[in-house]
């Protein structure tokens, strides 16, 4: 038995419109995963910036129901309730949990809409009483409007990554401050002891691993937690038991 148990929780998968590779059937992503030793993972398209919500979600669908090996999850794209173009959430809820669907995401700003209370406030209420986690990735680099969010939704439980050039450690440590339902991915933190520094400051309980894959390999961050110097039962919160609870949290 392995010392460790990994849940990847930014994982995307399909074949890019941009050109490169990634994992395009459940088959291939268990390849990737048993390379490095991950059991789980938990994925959104790779297109979603580029593709509408609707056709991202149904390609999700259909990836995690040919796993069968209960080690995929999925991610599905919220769009503003105006325009009607999914279900009301307590439909879109259901059809989550039958599809093997976890959390939700959004892309405002491919998707041309205003992330605010105005635009998805009531799907993002439901989605905090329901307890279902939200990522927050396609904020990347948009730090005001990802403040201005959070603000609107500090019941929510979200989850950012920052996949920059440059450390976000300034920016991300007032959130961490601020928000208790906001989860770091660690997925680009390549701060010198720096997993550490937020485990003791903020809770190794609000820190989750991820390998940001096919950008990254998925072993590409296991080296900087096993290295960090964190207890091991801290180590293995991070690497998949606090992404476990909180999808296992989620009302569907």
């Amino acid at each position: 038995m392995r010392e460790l148990f990994f849940y990847d929780s930014m994982c995307a998968v399909g074949l890019p419109l941009t050109g490169g590779t990634a994992a395009t059937t459940p088959d291939e992503l268990h390849k990737e995963m048993d390379r490095y030793g991950i059991d789980k993972a938990l994925v959104r398209h790779i297109n979603l910036p580029n593709i509408n919500a609707e056709l991202s979600n149904e390609i999700v669908a259909e990836f995690v129901g040919n796993d069968h090996s209960g080690r995929i999850r999925g991610v599905w794209c919220i769009l503003p309730e105006q325009c009607e173009e999914l279900p009301k959430p307590d439909l879109l809820f259901r059809r989550m949990g039958e599809s093997g669907i976890a959390a939700l995401t959004l892309a405002p700003f491919s998707h041309r809409w205003i992330p605010c209370r105005l635009t998805i406030g009531r799907i993002m209420d439901a989605a905090a009483e329901r307890h279902i986690p939200v990522l927050l990735d396609n904020f990347t680099g948009r730090w005001q409007e990802l403040y201005a969010f959070l603000k609107e939704f500090p019941r929510n439980i979200t989850m950012i990554q920052d996949r920059s050039k440059h450390g976000p450690d300034r920016l991300i440590r007032p959130l961490l401050e601020a928000y208790e339902n906001l989860h770091y991915v660690i997925s680009c933190h390549w701060v010198p002891e720096g997993i550490r520094d937020l485990a003791e400051r903020y809770g190794a309980e609000r820190l989750l691993y991820g390998s940001n894959y096919p950008i990254f390999s998925q072993g590409s961050m296991m080296l900087s937690l096993k290295q960090s110097g964190l207890p091991m039962d801290e180590i293995r919160k991070i690497s998949g038991k606090n992404l476990e609870n909180l999808l296992n949290g989620a009302q569907l």
